[in-house]
């Protein structure tokens, strides 16, 4: 049951056995969602969400509202898409993917020009109080330092670093990749790299979404200021063109950072549309929504998508309960796993 305010009124709604599976199977059949993925509580929350803002009260009327409003049913999918994201989203996670780039090619940090880290007051400007004096107390790792102790000590099993030294194509997955912040970040890393590199491998980014409307965001490459909150100046103006919207100020992704990312959209849950083994997989922020048995699964289509000597990166919230005798967790602070065989 969840309470919620219809004027000064607070009212409850209550999810009813008998009308939920009823409800779940109209939605999968006009959505095209596979609900038996999710958990049961987040499929609750986002029909609840729905429910208020139509201003249904049981199931019944929201189901009946479905069968007299058509465009519900896209209403509803763009409330289910969670697309939380912003360039550079955990920092630390960036940084370390590029100093594995730099490391795979035997190249010095001081060798190349780049900026990852936003400053602290960069930060505080998009968080409350709290939390930036909870962030700024926190003792910071040395990360360069700590890639030596987690990931560089397999940097010979890494299809990455085979690649980059044969220089062969390069191929990663942002699997789950919402309005496009994540894989615009990788291609951002890697142009920059590529500048400065003799010779350096050709690249490709695939990043797919269930949601059609930030899929084709993602493809105008025109974001608002909300995105660009930890992106430092340095790759903001190497990368970026203000521009003049209906909405006002908005950034246009550089066209040769789009010339290395490739969007297409679909449902994970029912297989990915690409035969590529991939070096890296970043599926970050999304396995929190999935069931228990059905995580399992899942993670065994991203295993089948790994190169042997992959690596698989995920949100710094998530963790792989179950044991996989393929994937190694082997940055714990990162969740980055490899795929050993």
């Amino acid at each position: 049951m969840i309470k919620y305010f219809g004027g000064n009124i607070i009212e409850s709604i209550k999810i009813d056995d008998k009308t939920y599976p009823l409800l779940l199977r109209l939605l999968q059949t006009r959505t095209g969602l596979n609900f038996q993925y999710y958990r049961r509580k987040f499929i609750e929350k986002r029909i609840m969400a729905r429910m208020i803002r139509v201003k249904c009260r049981t199931l019944d009327d929201y189901y009946n509202y479905l069968f007299s409003q058509a465009q519900e049913f896209k209403n509803f999918i763009e409330s289910f898409n969670i697309n939380y994201t912003y360039f550079f989203r955990d920092w630390e996670v960036y940084e370390t993917f590029y100093q594995l780039i730099l490391n795979c090619l035997d190249l010095k940090q001081s060798s190349m020009m780049s900026n990852i880290k936003p400053p602290h007051a960069q930060r505080a400007k998009f968080r409350t109080k709290e939390n930036f004096l909870k962030n700024k107390a926190k003792k910071r790792l040395d990360y360069f330092s700590d890639i030596n102790k987690t990931i560089l000590p397999h940097l010979e099993m890494l299809s990455i670093r085979k690649n980059l030294k044969t220089r062969k194509m390069i191929n990663i997955w942002s699997c789950a990749c919402a309005s496009g912040e994540e894989p615009f970040t990788l291609a951002m890393i890697l142009t920059n790299i590529s500048e400065s590199v003799k010779n350096f491998s050709r690249y490709k980014i695939t990043a797919s979404d269930i949601d059609k409307d930030a899929i084709l965001k993602a493809i105008t490459g025109i974001y608002n200021e909300n995105s660009m909150k930890e992106i430092t100046r340095f790759y903001k103006t190497k990368y970026f063109q203000k521009i003049q919207t209906k909405s006002g100020e908005q950034y246009l992704v550089d066209e040769k950072l789009k010339d290395h990312v490739e969007f297409i959209n679909e449902d994970i849950t029912k297989g990915h549309q690409k035969a590529i083994k991939y070096d890296i997989i970043f599926c970050r922020y999304l396995m929190i929504y999935f069931n228990r048995v059905n995580r399992d699964s899942f993670i065994k289509v991203i295993e089948r998508q790994l190169n042997q000597g992959g690596l698989l990166i995920l949100g710094k919230t998530e963790t792989l309960f179950s044991e996989y005798s393929n994937l190694k967790l082997i940055d714990s602070h990162n969740q980055i796993y490899l795929k050993t065989k």
